[in-house]
């Protein structure tokens, strides 16, 4: 039986991954309130983020208590197929309330920005004052006019997998628990 392989390459290792992810909890942990700033992290891809982020936020000052809310945004159909960007899982509805809080919208990578722009817009329209989004990657053709407050690292427009992008040709959520990046294997 022949195997897919995992990757092409290993962009970024798994050690370089929790240095840049340890930089970024430093950074976030002077730069914010934790009482008035409230995370929201874009489900399924930013879960391998957002857990060694907050982690990494805890070990840098444990009296820094992070809100870590989640919900799901998409553009792809059943299928996987490109379509309409939509919510398919809100904030929970204790959440739905953001009057004068500042948002730190948490994503595994900006590639064009929609997605982003979305969940932003959407954060606005319940009353958040200011959204920042922070991503562990930017790709380098970002074309959108996306405005990203703090990414890990920059790479060319290539098909990644690991830490939250999957690879289906590998599995169904092939590398996304992976603690490294690598450009996926058929690009």
């Amino acid at each position: 039986m022949h195997k897919q392989p995992l990757y092409k390459k290993i962009l970024f290792s798994e050690k370089e991954v929790n240095t840049k992810i340890d930089e970024m909890a430093a950074a976030i942990a002077t730069s914010y309130d934790s009482s008035s700033t409230v995370f929201v992290s874009l489900l399924n891809g930013a879960q391998p983020f957002t857990a060694k982020l907050m982690s990494a936020i805890w070990r840098y000052d444990p009296y820094f208590h992070p809100n870590v809310q989640s919900m799901i945004v998409s553009r792809y159909g059943p299928n996987r197929e490109p379509g309409e960007t939509r919510v398919v899982t809100d904030l929970p509805p204790s959440y739905r309330d953001l009057t004068g809080k500042h948002i730190v919208l948490l994503d595994d990578l900006v590639d064009g920005g929609g997605t982003l722009e979305f969940a932003a817009d959407h954060l606005f329209s319940y009353g958040a004052e200011k959204v920042d989004k922070v991503v562990l990657i930017k790709k380098q053709k970002q074309s959108t006019g996306t405005e990203v407050a703090m990414f890990g690292f920059e790479t060319p427009d290539t098909w990644l997998t690991g830490m939250g992008m999957d690879d289906e040709r590998v599995a169904a959520e092939g590398n996304r628990w992976a603690g490294w990046i690598a450009v996926a294997s058929d690009e």
